[in-house]
């Protein structure tokens, strides 16, 4: 008897992934062929309410009556904020589909700003805030619509939740392979609850009891449109303070021709080192503390603090006060997140930056950390040459 085998473990497994791109393929299809119908039957009936309100507030042969005219307004009004919600609920689903198209420029820090500040600028006067220009040196890669369209929305938010009379700082810095654009202003700031749902869609955080106008997307468009460029917004706020919100992307230089969105992180370890840190690592893994233990050792002037639970990394950053916390997400008493919430209710750590360091690598588990306020997220198994970049960079970051 003569047998033959075949091992056709490598076939199947292209013709799996190829099932799988297609059906990704029809999906984004389909998403975008739904929110393209969705908008057009959306926006019919919203043209007929805003037109016909509009004709009524211009007809002078048969004028509205004030009662009749302030009622018309109201329509106007709301149907302006509808308007304004379903363009910003349609844009939320195209980028989240990844139905948006992204064209990576070298863009000139200062010419960015300056665009969007000459946009903002009559709303700021009316608000009585002044809007200052501090240093913007460099280039960062984005995509130049949307980058304006991230830059609008930090501006407009710090116009609308200042004060009279406050101030708007704007200011940029470039140290590649990162560059960042600073938004800080004088307004009412924000507590660590708010801070926590800052980038939730729909979450106004209890300001559309103060009047103030918005749809409460446009933050979570900012932050999916920065991440789809390989950055972030990061932000720091305390009530009664103000709030600064810092855009990371990636840096430029000037004359580059070739870009793309390659992670920054990608990038090879400098030769920098950071000055001399504490860094905090609350993780209940040996192997994992070990592994740290030894990557720190490259980087004489970092020292390094090892708790093995929640609870004794929240007393060890009460009473080591570090520069850094590295948190696991699955501790053996309670979560990441709980540990960042205590952190955020002392006082005494209520500003310790905080990096969730986890094996939990789903996109949800990333957005829910970045939304509990986790400064960053790094995900195991740990890419060494990436691990040592990102500490550089961050202990690097006042």
């Amino acid at each position: 008897m003569l047998g033959v085998n075949w091992d056709i473990t490598e076939v199947k497994q292209a013709e799996q992934i190829r099932r799988e791109k297609e059906a990704a393929e029809q999906s984004s299809r389909a998403k975008s062929e739904f929110l393209a119908r969705m908008s057009h039957e959306l926006r019919t009936p919203l043209n007929a309410v805003l037109g016909f309100a509009q004709v009524l507030q211009a007809d002078q042969e048969e004028p509205l009556s004030g009662p009749q005219r302030t009622r018309v307004d109201h329509i106007v009004a709301a149907g302006r904020h509808l308007l304004a919600l379903i363009d910003d609920v349609l844009d939320l689903a195209r980028i989240e589909s990844g139905a948006v198209q992204l064209e990576a420029c070298v863009i000139a820090m200062q010419d960015a700003v300056v665009d969007a500040v000459e946009l903002v600028a009559p709303i700021a006067r009316r608000a009585d805030i002044a809007v200052h220009l501090g240093p913007l040196q460099g280039w960062v890669v984005a995509d130049r619509l949307r980058l304006r369209q991230i830059l609008m929305n930090l501006l407009s938010n710090a116009v609308k939740y200042n004060r009279p009379g406050g101030e708007v700082i704007v200011s940029g810095q470039s140290r590649p392979p990162w560059a960042w654009i600073e938004v800080r202003d004088t307004g009412i700031g924000m507590s660590e609850e708010q801070l926590k749902r800052l980038f939730e869609p729909f979450n106004r955080l209890g300001r559309e009891r103060e009047g103030i106008e918005g749809t409460g997307i446009g933050l979570a468009i900012a932050q999916q449109l920065a991440q789809h460029m390989g950055g972030i917004i990061k932000v720091r706020s305390r009530p009664g303070e103000g709030s600064e919100f810092r855009l990371w992307l990636p840096a430029g230089e000037d004359g580059q021709r070739s870009v793309s969105w390659t992670s920054p992180a990608a990038h090879e370890v400098p030769s920098v080192r950071p000055r001399a840190s504490h860094l905090l690592y609350v993780e209940d893994n040996p192997v994992n503390v070990l592994l740290v233990e030894e990557l720190v050792r490259l980087r004489p002037g970092v020292q390094l603090s090892v708790a093995t639970s929640g609870a004794e990394g929240v007393e060890m950053a009460r009473s080591l006060q570090p520069d850094l916390a590295l948190i696991d997400m699955q501790l053996p008493d309670i979560t990441g997140e709980e540990v960042l919430r205590r952190l955020r209710a002392d006082p005494s750590t209520a500003y310790l930056r905080c990096i969730a360091l986890s094996a939990n690598a789903m996109q949800e588990d990333v957005v829910r950390a970045l939304a509990a306020g986790f400064e960053a997220y790094w995900t195991k198994p740990i890419d060494v040459k990436r691990f040592l970049h990102a500490l550089d960079e961050t202990l690097a970051t006042e």
